[in-house]
């Protein structure tokens, strides 16, 4: 009989498990890596640097491995085979970290990060169709946990794209599923690499470096391809010491050694919770980011990132979901997602009739536990006589035929299938039927009589009428339930009470393992009389339905092979159960306490509770917190620190949150206003919906307002100053030459960074016929200014969309060429500047509205702004802090009475 146990690991588990954290902080902290570089550089710069940079650490790793690089190398067709499935995983992680880098970059990081995470629900549906050798088929409920987080995730994603067809934004948020698709495909064939080179070098961590190390290498070198073909140009005017060292984490801990030591981890020690943990690292990334950068957390991204994180953890212990407990847990989510989405009190004219069904399934429920536990205690006692006439039928002292009588009985009772348990039954008989003595006689008819009652289930006419009374009485619980919190809160708990009951009543008419309070002894019973250790079925200890107590001095099962094995240990599961139970609740918890997110209008993309008629309450004012908005420029970064101080001296709560304009903007806009104050909104730049709010009264501006201009600049070098007199002479091709880097025949303008009204705007105008000698490009402020540098040091000339007041003005001879050609009424060359609020703002906190009119800031006020802080590198704070000292008297009139 061969032995098998997980047995102490290699290395103690403390240093096992400080590998897999690791590997888990590494994959938590890539959205903050890219948090940290800003816009210091754009997501194919940062991506093409990192994974340049990995594929170098994989070649040195390679040399230093030279003997196995050697054997893997002379694999033949086995390397081959890895190789080939590599490089295809290769392509699918160009699509996880390209897509994950833009939509990063470009839509809500917390967002991005959740809806990226549910790769792992569309790596189970690939390792079925790529790697069917290592993937098990899904269940039902399997299959609807993926349903619903796809549609969590796909709920983030529509909140995302309806603010942003409002506000000119371009979806970047569909890169995030782009990303997920990518990463889900790239594990099958990952896998199959490292189970071809696993055979070449013997050990499962150095087959994962080859494996990993020639899909870096393939996603790079299609990343760049994709780049080339498309024409894009690779900014690293403004990549620093620290940029490069944050590459070189992203490259060397992400790429390869957080793959690398979980690999190793996990072989050195097969743990359940130590194989769960990773499914942590987007809640990691999303605490990290709100705590490190203060990015906002919706209420619909928390929905989501619970579901998700719940969905990851049960299909990654797939037998979890088979008991009465886990099965509640997952329906009772489903039910308080239905609870966001229902109206209520749409049967408030006939609660009788719920209460006749709810009370019909009570009483069916009871009868039919009584049932089922009479039918128990009969079939434990019929049992217990089988066993005994079993034992009987064998005078040997080794006791073997009656041990194996008693294993096909442990294997017929814990068939699934009908087939199986006719088949085994069958099997039995004809063994007790070999042997005519009184013994066997005695033994089958016991049988007999035990098989009766243990076939005997529920029929199909009761489990339908259980069901349907209870799936209706939960349904007309939720319609009837009431608009207060404990209302939802109680038809979600009698959702799972209702669901417990049936799943129960399942695990008894199933004879799952679950459905028996206390039968290890059933299972010990007539092996420990014949001195044996008992027996278990391969499928049951696999599913991972007993724990690790429960096999005591070890246990009994049988290979692919039908040979008999000892398991002596089992991994601990307490540790996973926590986790499991755990994030089971907190998905109930934030379903019941916060509402699902969607746009209740265009452009706002604020949180609102979908249900039909409802309109959300308003929020507190007494201590209600004023949040300003950062969009980011220097002027308006010092400008939100001011007016943080001003109010805080007026006993106003105030926090600023770092956020992109656009998004700034559209939350002003909202009906329950996310962020109340925007500090530096040029006001002819913005959208017909932003001036309808303005108009409106929706958002009002500050009375005085500094002036603005902007418009097309050069910085002239190379003749350009001879040549380039108007807008109109940029599309001579002689003049336009002058502006091309790249050699493709056209130049190039940079006209802002994405979002930017502006940036649109001259897109379009660059789009129109005859303007094709000049191309846009897009990218951030920083990048430009970093190259603007450059291009000076060495007297290059550069076409750009310029504005003032602005620190480069006055460290360049920079020359106005003209005004942007705007579109509908949009934009002007003069621009007023105003501090913006939402009207919410005049009921939430009155003296900061009275400060806000009265603020009062001049071209001359920002423009020392900008130069402190981008050109003598302070922070905004201490610009701030010293300019309130310089003005006190000027900012005492703010929100003085007048009259």
């Amino acid at each position: 009989m061969a032995h098998e146990t997980s047995g102490p690991p290699k290395l103690s588990v403390a240093a096992v498990t400080i590998a897999a954290l690791t590997a888990v902080a590494f994959w938590s902290l890539k959205p903050v890596f890219i948090s940290i570089i800003g816009d210091r550089g754009d997501f194919a710069e940062v991506y093409v640097v990192a994974g340049a940079i990995s594929v170098v650490t994989s070649v040195v790793g390679a040399l230093v491995l030279r003997r196995r690089t050697i054997a893997v190398l002379r694999g033949g067709r086995q390397a081959l085979s890895g190789a080939g499935s590599a490089a295809l995983s290769g392509l699918f992680l160009a699509l996880w970290y390209y897509g994950f880098y833009r939509a990063l970059y470009g839509a809500p990081k917390v967002d991005a990060t959740i809806i990226a995470f549910t790769w792992p629900l569309i790596a189970v549906i690939a390792m079925r169709i790529f790697s069917p050798a290592t993937a098990a088929k899904l269940k039902w409920n399997e299959w609807l946990m993926v349903l619903a987080s796809f549609v969590g995730a796909a709920a983030i994603g529509v909140s995302n794209a309806g603010a942003g067809q409002a506000d000119g934004s371009s979806g970047e948020i569909v890169w995030a599923f782009v990303a997920a698709i990518g990463s889900g495909l790239y594990l099958p064939f990952a896998i199959n690499a490292t189970r071809s080179f696993d055979r070449l070098v013997d050990s499962r961590p150095i087959a994962t470096f080859y494996a990993i190390s020639v899909a870096n290498a393939t996603a790079l070198a299609a990343v760049l391809l994709a780049l080339w073909v498309s024409g894009q140009t690779l900014r690293f005017y403004a990549f620093d010491a620290q940029v490069l060292l944050v590459c070189a984490l992203i490259g060397i801990g992400t790429y390869l050694v957080a793959e690398i030591t979980w690999t190793w981890a996990f072989q050195e020690y097969k743990s359940l919770t130590l194989s769960s943990l990773p499914y942590f690292s987007p809640a990691v990334s999303v605490v990290l980011l709100y705590l490190l950068f203060d990015e906002p957390v919706r209420p619909i991204a928390i929905v989501g990132l619970v579901l998700i994180l719940f969905s990851n953890l049960t299909l990654h212990a797939r037998h979890r979901s088979m008991n009465a407990l886990s099965l509640s847990l997952v329906a009772t989510v489903y039910v308080a997602l239905a609870a966001q989405v229902l109206p209520r009190d749409v049967l408030s004219s006939v609660p009788e009739m719920a209460a006749a069904i709810t009370g019909l399934f009570a009483i069916l429920a009871g009868f039919t536990l009584s049932q089922v536990a009479g039918r128990r205690t009969q079939e434990l006692d019929a049992r217990a006589t089988v066993v005994r006439r079993l034992i009987a039928t064998d005078d040997s002292r080794e006791k073997d035929a009656a041990d194996a009588l008693l294993q096909d009985l442990i294997e017929l009772e814990y068939d699934s299938s009908a087939e199986g348990k006719e088949s085994r039954a069958l099997a039995i008989k004809h063994r007790l039927a070999e042997a005519r003595t009184p013994n066997h006689e005695s033994a089958l008819d016991a049988f007999n009589a035990w098989l009766a009652i243990h076939l005997d289930r529920l029929s199909l006419g009761e489990r339908a009428a259980l069901w349907l009374t209870g799936l209706g009485s939960i349904v007309f619980v939720l319609l009837l339930r009431g608009t207060l919190p404990l209302g939802n809160a109680g038809a979600i708990l009698f959702a799972g009470g209702a669901f417990l009951a049936m799943f129960a009543i399942r695990d008894y008419d199933r004879n799952n393992i679950h459905g028996f309070t206390n039968q290890i002894w059933r299972l010990e019973q007539g092996f420990r009389e014949i001195g044996k250790k008992y027996y278990l079925p391969s499928e049951l200890l696999e599913a991972g339905e007993f724990t690790p107590s429960q096999v005591r001095d070890g246990i009994r099962t049988r290979d692919a092979e039908g040979r008999i094995r000892l398991v002596e240990s089992l991994p601990p599961g307490r540790g996973f159960n926590a986790f499991y139970l755990g994030t089971a609740s907190l998905v109930i918890l934030a379903i019941v306490l916060m509402p699902t997110a969607f746009s209740d209008e265009i452009g706002t993309g604020t949180a609102a509770a979908p249900r039909p008629g409802e309109v959300q309450a308003a929020p507190e004012t007494e201590h209600a917190t004023v949040t300003i908005a950062d969009p980011g420029w220097s002027g308006a970064s010092v400008t939100a620190e001011i007016l943080r101080d001003v109010l805080g001296e007026a006993d106003v709560t105030v926090e600023i949150e770092t956020m992109d304009h656009v998004d700034a903007v559209a939350g002003m806009g909202a009906e329950e206003p996310p962020v109340q104050v925007h500090p530096d909104l040029w006001l002819q730049n913005q959208g017909v919906a932003v001036r309808e709010w303005v108009t409106s009264g929706k958002i009002h501006l500050s009375e005085h307002s500094y002036t603005g201009s902007q418009g097309i600049y050069v910085l002239d070098a190379g003749g350009s100053e001879e040549l380039l007199r108007t807008t109109d002479d940029l599309f001579d091709p002689e003049v336009a030459a002058l502006f091309d880097t790249d050699g493709d025949g056209a130049g190039e303008m940079w006209i802002g960074p994405r979002g930017w009204a502006s940036t649109v705007n001259l897109d379009a105008w660059l789009e129109e016929g005859g303007h094709e000698s000049i191309e846009g490009e897009t990218y951030s402020a920083t990048i430009f200014k970093a190259r603007l540098d450059q291009e000076a040091s060495a007297g290059r000339p550069l076409l750009f969309y310029g504005y003032e007041p602005d620190g480069i003005h006055e460290r360049f001879a920079l020359r106005r060429l003209g005004p942007i050609p705007w579109e509908h009424e949009q934009g002007a060359e003069n621009v007023e500047v105003h501090v913006a609020w939402a009207a919410a703002l005049e009921r939430m906190s009155p003296p900061a509205a009275r400060i806000l009119r009265d603020v009062e800031l001049t071209d001359q006020d920002v423009s020392g702004f900008i130069a402190a802080v981008e050109h003598d590198g302070r922070e905004p704070e201490a610009v701030a802090e010293q300019w309130l000292a310089e003005n006190e008297d000027r900012v005492a009139d703010w929100g003085r009475p007048t009259g």
